[in-house]
C-alpha cells in the first residue's frame, strides 16, 4: 500500500505539473524554463508541447550518458517513464482538452493572473513528484549527472540553474532565429525560474513530512495487521 501511495503522488505531481505548464503557455509571457525548449519547437516546427517534450528530455537523458559515461546507471533510463507520462498529461491538459474552457486572457493584467496561478500550480506539481523519490525528470538528471562529473565541487541548486539557464538560452536563441523574436522567452519565464523554487521550497518545508507520514500510515497499519493474524 505504501509503494502504491507514492507512485499515485508521483503520478499526481506530473500531473498537476502539466496543467501548470498549459496554464502558463495560454497566460503568453513566456513558459517555465524546462519546457522553453519544447515550447520553441512547437512555435518553430509546430510539434505539439507535449510530442516536444518527448524529444527535448530524451536529448537531457542522452546528455547524461554522454558526461557520465561508464558510470551511467541504467536505471536512470527510467527517466524515459516518467517523460512518457509528463509528455503525455501535457498534450492531454492542454486547450485541445482538459482545459478547453481556459479563455485567452483579454489584456496584460489578466495575463498576469494566469502566470501566477501557473507558477503555484507548477510549484505543487513539482513539489509532489519530488516527495516520493521515485525518479526525476530528465533535467533533474541532468543536474545530477553534473554534479556527479563536477565531484560535488558544483551543488545541486547551482547545477539546475545551469541546466535551466542552458534551455532557456537554446529557446531564446531559436526563437530569435526562426520567429523573429523572444517569442519563447518573457518576463513569465524569469518570474517562473525565479519563483517556483519557492511555492516548492513553502510546501516541502511545510508539507512534505504531512505526505509522508500518511505514506507511512498504510505499512503501520499492514504491520499491525500481520502481528496480529500471528
Amino acid at each position: 500500500m505504501k509503494t502504491i501511495k507514492k507512485v499515485f503522488i508521483y503520478v499526481l505531481g506530473f500531473f498537476i505539473l502539466a496543467i501548470g505548464i498549459n496554464i502558463s503557455k495560454r497566460a503568453g509571457l513566456g513558459i517555465s524554463p524546462v519546457s522553453s525548449i519544447p515550447y520553441a519547437c512547437e512555435l518553430v516546427w509546430g510539434i505539439e508541447l507535449g510530442k516536444a517534450t518527448y524529444l527535448v528530455y530524451m536529448g537531457l537523458m542522452a546528455l547524461q550518458i554522454i558526461l557520465l559515461r561508464k558510470n551511467y546507471k541504467v536505471r536512470s533510463l527510467l527517466q524515459i517513464i516518467a517523460t512518457f507520462i509528463l509528455g503525455t498529461f501535457i498534450t492531454y491538459t492542454s486547450t485541445k482538452y482538459l482545459l478547453f474552457w481556459l479563455p485567452v486572457p483579454s489584456n496584460y493584467f489578466i495575463q498576469l493572473v494566469y502566470l501566477f496561478i501557473s507558477i503555484v500550480v507548477i510549484g505543487v506539481g513539482v513539489s509532489l513528484f519530488l516527495i516520493p523519490n521515485i525518479m526525476p525528470l530528465p533535467a533533474e538528471g541532468l543536474a545530477q549527472a553534473i554534479v556527479e562529473v563536477s565531484k560535488g565541487k558544483v551543488k545541486f541548486g547551482n547545477a539546475k540553474i545551469m541546466v535551466d539557464s542552458g534551455m532557456v538560452s537554446i529557446s531564446a536563441i531559436l526563437s530569435i532565429i526562426f520567429l523573429g523574436g523572444l517569442q519563447t522567452v518573457r518576463e513569465g519565464t524569469i518570474l517562473a525560474a525565479i519563483l517556483v523554487g519557492k511555492v516548492v521550497g513553502f510546501i516541502l518545508k511545510h508539507y512534505k513530512q504531512r505526505v509522508t507520514d500518511w505514506f507511512e500510515k498504510s505499512e503501520d497499519k499492514e504491520i499491525n495487521t500481520e502481528e496480529t493474524v500471528a
